[in-house]
């Protein structure tokens, strides 16, 4: 979409339109019925028409309200509509009276929109798996260009409402955000190649605006909607079903709802910070909740188990009991819920508070919170029958934002005690470039802290040292026996020296010797012994450590046998026998103990004796709430041979959170009729890896591809899920029946000619690594937009006749090469040329990405057409594609070196001047 067009798009604003029935109670009567402490009320900011669809909210230094509408949210299973679009706009309180009376339209074309932040001289949104930039440098509320593209990769295919969201900037001038569960995204700039992104799968991140850095800050939760900074600068966030408060500590590795952390050696996790639910978690299921309602134990305890937005209120204007409060909204209990912290050990705890408010409407729905220039809140309101999960359809013809006042309103007062004021400040000097330097990493001299918050911090930077000053850090912090049961220390010390532990085992066996944290003993122990294949030698260092040191034996036997749970066998470690006859005779400990010992003895000498059975080894596979790296290392040992009586059991775990992906894979090994459709119905949506592993094993059979391709000829399985690689291989299989079905249902292949080969090699030969370091990308960029932008896009610009570049695996010189100098060798069906005779006597060409009954759409070089198909007089759809052969050779040798140097290139180059 040009920018050109977007003037025309606010009279083509799809029409929103209702899929749920009902409607909510007329704002002015919820703000009127609002149950609030004595001294509040609740008052009606904006309501519908004037605003529908509230995702998000911020504040300009204006103190105008920004509002991204998201009509794009839809019901499962479609989760998402593309038809309907979302857009922000500007709600602005002139008179001060607590309700708006401007509002503008700023942008129409979202889509997936779900933030929206505002700063250095524009629009910051999370929009169609994007963060992107909305210029608007002279400040008159209308774009200056279209959205720029600063990171892709952000998963929306297989996600609803765990949709990456939450744009806040924060007190280190870095812009924050969320990503949910329920699948993996790859991130970065546009055109970054894959092992160069970041990977995220829920998790708090930030993303530095002037550096182009991306960071994940902490892992773990299920679904966050809300976070917020605390007048120190520590941050929170909220979260739902396995606890509602978390301390962001950077570098932490929180509790998940399910799956496992992209780090697999992670092993035990932090908890959440408050100490209670919101929810009778003794007497229901969180999902029970959503079925029936609250029952009134629940309502009693705060409404429910879903939170949406988050506040930690410093405004001070309210009453001083609310000062430093957390304010969330509860969505099954219509209501906001309240948390005071207080410090506990290294870091917080969340003491339950009474409920701040509570609406009659049972159609409220609180998305978000935010402080006001006058120190009260405002509190968005989704307004919907149903919930995030909206199996009963969507209301988007609805939406509210309510401002919740203390005392009567004092007009254009600035208040000092009001943090609005000093955030919205601190973000200018930052925009200026003249903020506060960061905080110093804390390093050697402050692991011996007495503020246990400072131990914290130190643990935490930790991770950003190289491995070998981690060491002296670690063993020092590791010293405190303060911290043994403290909920985050111990392992906040062990997520920063884990990967130095990896690296050099044997200095981990020396800080088993130093800690007097029995947690930490426990893990480095267990991330040894998983090495024992490759670093025997450490683990026989263990054995002696528990044969001379009676204080750290059951902490290390714990982690060795954590570690070896799931192996089969392993070779016996060297003073093994000697330990046991030692541990035979230590009476240290209760029985309880003496029991757990005595079990964990049995199980290792079977590892490095006769080995585990294969039913233990399938028993600890198929328990689901089992450790994720025991069942992991239990699948392998059983798969590393296919034997058919594991069929049954693979099968059984391909929806598996922990193995799905891995049992997929494992399948290729069989060759049995019922596995395609296992792994087809329903086509996996919800995991991309899970989909990837799928195709590749259905690419490996003649009568697995059969089936593949039949369902993406019935358009279960897009396209695209099948790549040119596996394309080939499915060729390859030589079956001239599944090559034709190949051709109808994903696209041509046909082999390179020895003449186009001897030219690749020609343009290989030249195109080194050297050469076009000393290239130059800028005049490749020209050279792009001369010949090539108009059938292709790149960097969010150029044309859709061809595929987009900017995330194909264009850093790989022998991909390019192929594409260009044989681009028919490799067409996907939407991209193959057809000529079409016209009645009139014209002869179009060009690819089909579009057609009704009545129509077809044609996309040329030039421009999109749309014929009726009473006027085609012949269609044909020919092999090829409408990208030109011999265009390097036009081009000459300096030229190419350019453009080559800038499709390969890591992000957007300017033009030459």
């Amino acid at each position: 979409m040009s920018f050109s067009t977007l003037a025309t798009l606010a009279d083509e604003f799809p029409k929103p339109f209702n899929t749920e029935k009902g409607d909510p109670m007329p704002a002015e009567e919820v703000a009127r019925t609002m149950e609030l402490p004595k001294g509040f009320k609740c008052v009606v900011f904006a309501a519908e028409p004037d605003v529908q669809q509230p995702i998000a909210m911020s504040w300009d230094k204006k103190g105008r309200l920004w509002v991204a509408e998201n009509y794009t949210y839809a019901e499962n299973p479609m989760r998402w509509d593309t038809k309907l679009r979302d857009r922000i706009i500007i709600l602005e309180d002139k008179d001060g009276d607590g309700k708006h009376d401007g509002r503008k339209v700023f942008w129409e074309g979202g889509s997936y929109l779900t933030s929206v932040e505002i700063g250095y001289g524009g629009v910051w949104v999370l929009n169609n798996g994007t963060l992107s930039f909305i210029a608007d440098k002279n400040g008159d509320d209308i774009p200056d260009g279209e959205p720029e593209v600063l990171l892709d990769g952000f998963n929306v295919k297989t996600i609803g409402h765990n949709i990456v969201n939450g744009l806040r900037w924060g007190p280190d001038g870095w812009l924050y955000g969320r990503h949910g569960i329920t699948d993996t995204s790859a991130v970065g700039a546009p055109g970054t190649p894959a092992d160069k992104r970041v990977r995220m799968n829920c998790a708090i991140w930030r993303y530095h605006p002037t550096q182009k850095i991306l960071e994940t800050v902490c892992h773990g939760g299920t679904n966050s909607w809300g976070h917020d900074w605390t007048a120190n600068g520590d941050l929170f966030f909220i979260n739902t079903v396995i606890g509602h408060l978390w301390h962001a500590i950077p570098g932490a590795y929180y509790r998940r709802m399910f799956g496992t952390h992209l780090n697999p050696h992670v092993y035990e996790v932090i908890e959440q910070t408050a100490d209670h639910f919101h929810w009778d978690t003794g007497a229901e299921k969180w999902s029970d909740i959503r079925k029936s309602g609250a029952s009134p134990k629940t309502d009693e305890l705060g409404g429910g188990h879903a939170h949406v937005g988050m506040l930690i209120y410093q405004g001070g204007l309210w009453p001083k009991e609310y000062q430093g409060a957390v304010l969330t909204c509860n969505l099954h209990g219509n209501r906001i819920n309240v948390d005071k912290l207080e410090r506990q050990g290294c870091g917080y705890v969340g003491k339950h508070a009474p409920d701040f408010m509570k609406a009659k409407d049972k159609w409220f729905r609180g998305i978000d919170l935010l402080t006001c220039p006058d120190g009260n809140v405002i509190v968005s309101d989704w307004s919907d029958g149903g919930e995030c999960h909206d199996n009963d359809g969507v209301h988007r013809t609805s939406g509210r934002i309510y401002k919740i006042v203390y005392g009567e309103p004092k007009k254009g007062e600035r208040s000092a005690d009001n943090n609005w004021w000093a955030r919205m400040e601190l973000q200018q000097q930052y925009e200026k470039g003249a903020g506060p330097a960061p905080r110093a990493l804390r390093g050697l001299a402050d692991a011996d802290s007495k503020d246990g918050l400072v131990r914290l911090q130190t643990a935490s930077d930790m991770q950003r040292l190289p491995l070998e000053e981690r060491w002296p850090i670690a063993t020092a912090l590791s010293r405190h026996a303060e911290d043994a049961d403290d909920r985050q220390q111990p392992l906040m010390v062990w997520y920063g020296i884990e990967p130095a532990v990896a690296a050099d085992p044997m200095k981990g066996v020396e800080l088993i010797k130093e800690a007097k944290l029995p947690t930490m003993r426990r893990l480095v122990a267990r991330r040894i012994a998983e090495m024992i294949e490759a670093k025997p030698e450490a683990v026989d260092a263990l054995v002696a450590l528990m044969n001379n040191s009676p204080e750290a034996r059951t902490d290390v036997l714990a982690g060795i046998t954590a570690g070896l749970d799931g192996f089969s066998s392993a070779k016996k470690p060297k003073g093994w026998d000697e330990f046991v006859t030692k541990a035979s005779a230590d009476k240290a400990g209760d029985a309880e103990e003496a029991k757990t010992r005595t079990a964990n003895i049995q199980a290792l000498s079977m590892v490095f004796g006769s080995g585990r059975a294969s039913d233990e080894l399938i028993a600890i596979v198929k328990n689901s709430e089992g450790d994720a790296n025991a069942r992991l290392n239990a699948f392998k040992s059983l798969t590393r041979s296919a034997k058919p009586e594991l069929l049954a059991v693979i099968r059984g775990q391909i929806n598996d959170k922990v193995l799905g992906t891995d049992a997929r894979k494992a399948l290729a090994a069989y060759d049995d009729p019922n596995i395609p459709k296992a792994m087809l119905n329903p086509w996996p949506g919800r995991s991309e890896e899970q989909q990837a592993a799928t195709v590749a094993t259905l690419s490996s059979r003649p009568s697995y591809a059969k089936a593949l391709l039949e369902a993406v000829k019935d358009k279960k399985v897009p396209t695209t899920a099948i790549s040119p690689f596996q394309a080939r291989q499915i060729r390859s299989l030589g079956d001239e029946s599944l090559t034709k079905l190949l051709t109808e249902a994903w696209g041509e292949i046909r082999d390179t000619p020895e003449a186009k080969k001897a030219e690749f090699a020609k343009w290989e030969g030249l195109l080194t690594k050297d050469t076009l370091a000393k290239a130059d990308p800028s005049k490749g960029r020209m050279i792009f937009t001369a010949v090539c932008s108009a059938c292709h896009k790149m960097y969010g610009q150029g044309g859709a006749i061809g595929p987009e570049l900017t995330g194909s695996d264009r850093h790989n010189l022998k991909y390019l090469l192929e594409n260009i100098l044989d681009p028919s060798a490799v067409v996907p069906a939407d991209f193959r040329v057809s000529v079409l005779n016209l009645k009139d006597g014209r002869t179009i060409t060009g690819v089909i990405p579009e057609q009704t009954e009545r129509t077809l759409t044609v996309q040329t070089p030039a421009e999109r057409i749309v014929i009726e198909r009473t006027q085609i007089v012949k269609q044909e759809q020919l092999p090829m594609s409408l990208m030109p052969e011999g265009l390097l050779s036009a081009l000459g040798d300096e030229n190419v070196k350019n453009l080559i140097a800038y499709l390969m290139s890591n992000g957007q180059v300017e033009m030459p001047k």
